[in-house]
C-alpha cells in the first residue's frame, strides 16, 4: 500500500479526542486516524447511498455497489434507520410469476 502526506486542520477538542483514543488504543496517532477516516469515508458513502436510496433515485442493489455492503448488512441498516425497503413492482410480479416448490 502506498501512503501519500496530506494536511488537515482540526479543531482543537477532535486533537485532544484523538490523543485520548490513541491512548486509550496504545497504538500510534497516524494509524488511529488512518482507521478514523476509513469508518468515516464508509459512513458517509452509506449515508449517500440511503439518501439516493430514499428519494428513489437508485436501487437496493446500486446501494450494495456503492457501499460495497451485502444485502443484509443493508437490510438492518435500513432498520436501523426506519427506512421502508422499497420492493419494485417489476420485482414482485417476476417473483409472483416464479413456480413454488
Amino acid at each position: 500500500m502506498t501512503f501519500k502526506v496530506t494536511t488537515v486542520r482540526l479543531p482543537e477538542e477532535t486533537l485532544e479526542a484523538l490523543e485520548d483514543l490513541t491512548n486509550k488504543l496504545q497504538r500510534e496517532r497516524s494509524d488511529v486516524m488512518r482507521e478514523a477516516m476509513k469508518i468515516g469515508i464508509g459512513e458517509m458513502t452509506l449515508r449517500l447511498a440511503l439518501e439516493l436510496y430514499t428519494n428513489g433515485k437508485i436501487s437496493f442493489g446500486r446501494m450494495s455497489e456503492l457501499t460495497g455492503l451485502g444485502y443484509r448488512e443493508l437490510s438492518i441498516s435500513l432498520k436501523r434507520r426506519n427506512i421502508t425497503l422499497r420492493y419494485g413492482e417489476e420485482r414482485l410480479d417476476e417473483e409472483v410469476d416464479q413456480p413454488v416448490g
